[in-house]
């Protein structure tokens, strides 16, 4: 019978073994979900984008002709997708990090180290969120050199990401952070 067999853990079957960090009120959380949906969407897409153009790069050493922006494009699309899935890694607690303090650190000792982590990310991603955006505010209208691609636009991707691992490194501190050191549990985990 199914209810006596013992259920596999997520992780064998290659499950998510961290939730997603979300809000636990509607329409936030709906709308964070959306998000970071979106964002696995536009970064496997990105992921085809550099796969297609270097094999097509690899078609061009023997067919006549050359595709000199495939190269320049795929090197973009590989930068962007990092850019755009910083949001999501940080929402699955998945970007680089030591989880040693995990195993050494518990309770509020853990919350408050984790606050500090989030409060860093969180004010490097302001930091550079201004700084992309001075860059692209004062283009000059340059391009790249193989696919014409406007810098404007090129430089634009990272403004997405830093706003959304922004977003991500807030919810954590609001959410689980300032819970744990007030020694509350954090909703849903």
């Amino acid at each position: 019978m199914i209810t006596d067999q013992v259920q596999e853990p997520a992780e064998s079957l290659g499950g998510e073994t961290t939730p997603e960090l979300l809000p636990a009120r509607e329409p936030w959380r709906s709308i964070l979900h959306g998000i970071g949906l979106l964002e696995q969407v536009i970064g496997s897409l990105l992921l085809v984008v550099v796969l297609v153009l270097v094999l097509g790069q690899v078609v061009q050493r023997y067919v006549p002709g050359t595709w000199p922006w495939t190269g320049e494009i795929a090197r973009l699309s590989m930068v962007w997708a990092t850019f755009v899935m910083a949001g999501y890694l940080a929402a699955h607690d998945r970007h680089i990090a030591i989880h040693i303090a995990d195993y050494v650190l518990h309770g509020r000792w853990l919350a408050t180290l984790k606050l500090l982590v989030n409060l860093l990310v969180l004010v490097t991603c302001l930091v550079l969120l201004y700084a992309t955006w001075q860059l692209v505010s004062t283009d000059i209208g340059q391009v790249t050199a193989a696919a014409q691609l406007p810098l404007r636009y090129v430089n634009a991707v990272p403004i997405i990401g830093f706003a959304l691992t922004a977003l991500r490194a807030t919810l954590g501190i609001v959410v689980v952070d300032i819970p744990g050191i007030l020694g509350r549990e954090a909703p849903g985990a």
